[in-house]
């Protein structure tokens, strides 16, 4: 997928999200380390109230992030759609989440030191454990780049790193 359909589809999937009522927005910002590599990245994240389960509450979100990657002397660029559920404990306070979500990705080359990834058109995976605070968030989470066996050699990235929200409300 060239970089011009990426950024068609993912406008024709965001804009309608936040204009029929998709949620609050919040600004992000996320770093990791794994695979012989280091990413940074910065978003958008808009979160709609979905369901109500036990002690908590079950939610849907969209991310629209990118990512930057460096690893020997090498360096990639990610823009990531993610679609993803949270689920937050009604607590007083600091409120435990719990989130995860999985969505296209694409990527501006296809290798990154030694790690070969075969195609531009990739699958970020994510999953997190935080708290929440106010407008607040921050989490340890657990992030995945992969063509998901579309082409070979498949080698993937993944990072272990943290994120901090903050909700635009």
């Amino acid at each position: 997928m060239d970089q011009g359909k990426f950024w068609l589809w993912a406008v024709l999937l965001v804009l309608p999200f936040p204009v029929l009522g998709g949620g609050t927005p919040a600004g992000g910002i996320s770093a990791g380390w794994g695979d012989g590599a280091e990413r940074y990245g910065l978003g958008i994240q808009w979160q709609k109230e979905w369901r109500t389960i036990r002690s908590g509450k079950l939610d849907i979100t969209l991310n629209l992030d990118g990512s930057y990657w460096t690893s020997d002397d090498d360096e990639l660029t990610q823009i990531s759609l993610v679609p993803g559920l949270v689920y937050m404990w009604d607590s007083p306070g600091l409120s435990p989440l719990l989130y995860a979500g999985v969505g296209p990705a694409w990527i501006n080359q296809t290798r990154l030191g030694e790690r070969e990834l075969s195609t531009q058109l990739q699958f970020n995976s994510r999953a997190g454990l935080g708290v929440m605070l106010g407008r607040h968030s921050l989490a340890l989470e657990a992030w995945h780049l992969s063509n998901a066996g579309l082409k070979q050699p498949n080698d993937g990235l993944t990072t272990w790193g943290i994120s901090y929200r903050y909700r635009l409300d």
